[in-house]
């Protein structure tokens, strides 16, 4: 009998062909859009997670100086400063840490080479540590050194595009004036490729200098460095924690002057806010499924209308009404889900060709096709054509067989 219902169901609506094709497409573009909006929506998200798990993710804490809070006085205290101290004692009593720098980012400045060129770059002043940390890899030259910065060494590690701004891409050996203070190249950075992820500066159009030499041009530059930390594990991020609180705690005297960030917590709301933005992309798509549905629904009751008779027909010779609903519903169901099941193959189609061309200007885009709304738009689909089929065919099941062949 089934056979025979789908059998009856292809020859009633290849009888109407543009009209079927109409109702099939407003169910197409509810599928595509799901899987198509859903999928690019998770490879960004995707993207910016795997891009931040890189530099280190959850297993980053960022110590910041901030203006006191709880303390008497605070509105008259100044903002908190790191001295050199407060980082080598807590760097020297910190455990579990794969990574630690102290580094101050600065507002972009007048950058001139030999040849008088000037362009406006993102200076940094950090330790030795500095590049390691965030995963900085040299292309030529050296990075400098803490004896560099012991002794307030004149030289500077620029970024690829500052080198190529610059020097046309050959930058070590070079001088180059930064915020007024002459110094010599002495290595040059790869390419990186990060997915909007800010640590203060551009990551490949900087100049980087040793912190004390810094110091010696802006002597608040300690005063404006943050420290970076990357544990080994972030099951350990609350020790460190712990033990930089107490460290800070009593060399500043309980002053609450600095803020300790954990990116555990904030990679945790980030997943979080990762799924209500992907449920919502699938939502908003989704809509286009429902108004497909009602095309589906008016069809259907057209299709009941029209075939009045033949239905009267088949009720004088016994159909049940169960067996006319069933014919109907497989009808409704047969549109909707080929609507589905086209929408979801050229939706991971295009899916797969946005993410090529996305790739090949965002290398850091990762492709992915979401799964999860390949199958909800499959399965969507197909409880769209029951649900909305199920009116007309319960209309169809009610007609009285009499007045049915009558009309």
């Amino acid at each position: 009998m089934w056979r025979e219902y789908l059998r009856i169901a292809v020859r009633a609506l290849s009888a109407h062909r543009f009209r079927s094709g109409l109702t099939v497409f407003s169910i197409f573009v509810g599928s595509f859009s799901i899987v198509v909006m859903s999928s690019l929506a998770h490879s960004g998200l995707t993207s910016l997670a795997r891009d931040i798990e890189q530099l280190g993710g959850a297993r980053l804490i960022i110590i910041m100086p901030k203006k006191p809070e709880r303390v008497p006085g605070a509105a008259m205290l100044p903002r908190g400063t790191f001295s050199r101290e407060d980082v080598e004692v807590m760097f020297e009593k910190l455990p579990h840490t794969a990574g630690r720098t102290a580094y101050a980012t600065f507002d972009a400045v007048d950058v001139r080479n030999s040849a008088q060129k000037v362009e406006r770059i993102d200076f940094v002043g950090s330790d030795a540590a500095f590049f390691d940390s965030l995963k900085l890899v040299l292309d030529r030259g050296r990075l400098f050194t803490d004896e560099d910065s012991r002794r307030q060494a004149q030289v500077c590690v620029v970024g690829h595009k500052t080198a190529e701004k610059m020097f046309d891409g050959h930058a070590v050996g070079k001088w180059l004036t930064v915020d007024g203070l002459r110094c010599r190249v002495i290595g040059q950075l790869a390419k990186v490729e990060h997915w909007d992820v800010n640590f203060g500066f551009d990551w490949i159009d900087f100049v980087a200098m040793p912190l004390n030499t810094v110091a010696g041009i802006r002597p608040k530059a300690r005063d404006e460095a943050a420290i970076l930390l990357t544990t080994t594990d972030m099951k350990h991020n609350d020790v460190v924690k712990r033990i930089a609180n107490a460290v800070l705690a009593d060399r500043h005297r309980g002053i609450d002057d600095y803020r300790i960030w954990d990116f555990s917590g904030v990679m945790k709301q980030f997943r979080t806010i990762f799924l209500v933005l992907e449920s919502i992309v699938g939502l908003i798509a989704g809509i286009a499924l429902l108004v497909g549905g009602i095309g589906v629904m008016n069809m259907m009751l057209v299709s009941v209308t029209e075939r009045t008779r033949e239905i009267g027909i088949r009720k004088t010779l016994g159909a049940s009404p169960q067996a006319i609903a069933q014919q109907f519903l497989i009808e409704s169901t047969l549109l909707a889900g080929s609507g589905g099941a086209l929408g979801t193959a050229l939706g991971i189609g295009a899916t797969i060709g946005a993410n090529t061309f996305i790739k090949s200007v965002q290398p850091v885009w990762v492709s992915t096709i979401s799964y999860g709304a390949v199958i909800v738009a499959i399965t969507t689909s197909m409880l769209v054509g029951v649900a909305f089929g199920y009116f007309p065919a319960r209309k169809a099941a009610g007609l009285d067989p009499v007045e049915a062949v009558r009309r």
